[in-house]
């Protein structure tokens, strides 16, 4: 069984990438071994009590990992790479990276 979150709850997504650029809602389905990361033009919605896959634009699916830190709350980070960043989102003990390529 899975749970769906939204992600930065408080605020919208903006990228600006050429292949998906625009505001987004982003959302997880978090499952044991992975979790597939949406992004969402439902823009208008709180939480994710009222979550429609009809509006997804984009999902993938990046591997749980194991942290070495307990994080008592949904934390995201964004960290430079060589062609871009990644987002990480981290929660209790696991963490997940997903690249994003400019």
């Amino acid at each position: 069984s899975h749970r769906i979150l939204r992600i930065c709850a408080s605020a919208l997504f903006r990228l600006d990438v050429s292949q998906l650029k625009g505001r987004y809602t982003l959302y997880a389905l978090v499952n044991p071994d992975k979790w597939t990361i949406i992004f969402s033009s439902d823009t208008d919605t709180w939480g994710a009590f009222k979550y429609d896959p009809k509006k997804d634009v984009l999902r993938t699916d990046v591997p749980v990992q194991k942290n070495t830190e307990v994080l008592e709350a949904l934390t995201i980070v964004f960290e430079k790479n060589n062609g871009g960043f990644n987002l990480i989102a981290g929660w209790d003990d696991l963490v997940v990276k997903l690249p994003i390529s400019l």
